[in-house]
């Protein structure tokens, strides 16, 4: 299978996975699974963090992101300029546009989104695959 990443999740799963659900941890953990990181995700830590409003435990994001993929084995989506150009066609059920690239990106590469906004499961009538 392979798993998007919300960016809470992407968070959780490196500095304190005890946030993270049973079901979360079993589908991060298993070996049979691909793991990704969006550069969505990426964009969005490096702005709340250049913020103030996001603490990465004396890190920089660029560190953080290295440690995810280089120690926690996470690989990196990038993004896809016709992708983005698509975002139009997602339903504004979610206020956050982050979170709703993040999304467009997980149905729209058949991907199984990781997250614990109860937000997304309104997505799951356009397809959306949702893990929590």
């Amino acid at each position: 299978m392979k798993l998007l990443l919300d960016t809470h999740v992407l968070l959780w799963s490196v500095l304190d996975s005890s946030k993270l659900s049973p079901s979360a941890t079993v589908h991060l953990t298993d070996p049979g699974n691909e793991v990704f990181i969006s550069a969505v995700s990426s964009w969005e830590i490096a702005i709340k963090h250049s913020l103030g409003k996001l603490d990465l435990n004396n890190i920089t994001p660029a560190d953080f992101l290295t440690y995810a993929t280089d120690r926690v084995g996470f690989s990196l989506l990038e993004m896809d300029n016709r992708l983005a150009i698509t975002y139009g066609s997602v339903p504004a059920l979610h206020p956050d546009p982050f979170d709703r690239m993040l999304i467009h990106q997980a149905m729209s590469l058949d991907m199984f989104m990781v997250s614990a906004d109860k937000r997304f499961s309104a997505y799951e009538k356009h397809g959306l695959k949702l893990i929590w």
